[in-house]
């Protein structure tokens, strides 16, 4: 009954070990997480998220020189009932969110590398402004940063356009 107890009593200090070094990570570095391969987009939103704001989010990655796979705005009903896909950017609709949170995202990670990611988008908020081009980043791999104007941070009326890692 001891040795069960010591290694119970191991495992749970073992996890909190690890999940405090993995927060720790993640808050030190401001792209702690990286894609092995581009990822691609797929809206599972559905019908009325808006083609033209996310090719806008697309575009504004692209032109900072990330690689981003193909986007599919209208996917089979199959892809969309999993929790998420490796190597897909998963776009969904959240209707419960805390009142002040827009959207969230949602990376699953081994090691340093980006698996899969899902964004989930309060309904209509994906129209606001940069709240595309912001959850993307996180997607990409970024963390927050409280510059007022840049694009990343936590504070949607201050995101801006601005987009530069110092």
């Amino acid at each position: 009954m001891k040795n069960l107890i010591c290694s119970i009593g191991s495992l749970v200090f073992g996890f909190m070990i690890g999940t405090a070094l993995k927060y720790s990570y993640e808050s030190t570095f401001f792209r702690p997480y990286t894609w092995n391969e581009p990822p691609k987009i797929i809206n599972c939103y559905g019908p009325d998220f808006s083609k033209l704001h996310m090719i806008r989010g697309i575009n504004y990655w692209i032109l900072r020189d990330h690689a981003l796979g193909s986007y599919i705005h209208e996917p089979g009903f199959e892809l969309c009932e999993k929790d998420w896909i490796n190597g897909y950017i998963m776009l969904k609709k959240q209707s419960a969110l805390d009142d002040n949170i827009l959207a969230s995202t949602k990376r699953y990670t081994s090691l340093n590398k980006i698996k899969g990611a899902v964004i989930l988008y309060r309904p209509q908020s994906f129209s606001l402004y940069l709240l595309n081009e912001h959850e993307l980043g996180h997607a990409l791999g970024y963390s927050h940063i409280e510059r007022e104007g840049h694009v990343m941070h936590p504070v949607h009326v201050f995101m801006g356009l601005d987009f530069y890692s110092h």
